[in-house]
């Protein structure tokens, strides 16, 4: 691990919690400056609302491009994403393993790809209250064989970001603000 990701690791580790974000400018502000210091390319936060025990609105908070972003919501939706559902299912997924498995994967990819993600990713799953769920990804610039390495050290590395964001998250989603982060569904 390079110096400044264990001085990054290490402040999340034993920092006391920092205030909840006001916005969700403030919030994606905080994971495109976490993304800077922790040299990923894209952090991603969802929080997956249900009501009546069924989907009914996600909060996505990311650094990546919100057309891209927009495009997914039309095209994809979370509920037809097999990386999601896998998530939901309290597993960390490996994003490159499913594209040879999964053809909804694959034209996600295409999309993604034209806006800068790359098939290197993991979303992991986060605890959340009740039935919702929240699901935290990160993507990487690699090559088929670093990505073997890279990926094993990838969620224990950004676990206690991961762990802090969606904590600061809480008061703004209990506020239940509308913006350009919240989709129904």
């Amino acid at each position: 691990m390079e110096a400044h990701n264990v001085a990054s690791h290490n402040k999340h580790a034993t920092a006391a919690p920092s205030q909840s974000f006001l916005t969700y400018e403030d919030a994606t502000r905080f994971l495109t400056e976490e993304a800077s210091q922790q040299n990923v390319l894209h952090l991603s936060y969802w929080y997956l609302q249900f009501e009546a025990g069924l989907p009914d609105q996600v909060i996505w908070v990311s650094t990546y491009d919100p057309e891209y972003m927009s495009q997914y919501m039309q095209r994809f939706t979370p509920m037809g994403d097999p990386v999601i559902g896998t998530v939901m299912d309290q597993r960390v997924v490996d994003w490159a393993e499913w594209l040879s498995a999964d053809g909804v994967s694959e034209d996600i990819l295409k999309t993604a790809s034209k806006y800068g993600l790359t098939k290197y990713g993991i979303s992991m799953p986060l605890p959340a209250p009740g039935d919702d769920k929240i699901i935290f990804s990160v993507c990487i610039d690699s090559n088929d064989i670093d990505w073997k390495f890279q990926r094993l050290d990838l969620a224990k590395r950004l676990k206690p970001t991961a762990l802090e964001f969606s904590a600061r998250m809480r008061t703004l989603i209990a506020a239940g603000q509308k913006g350009t982060s919240v989709y129904a569904l």
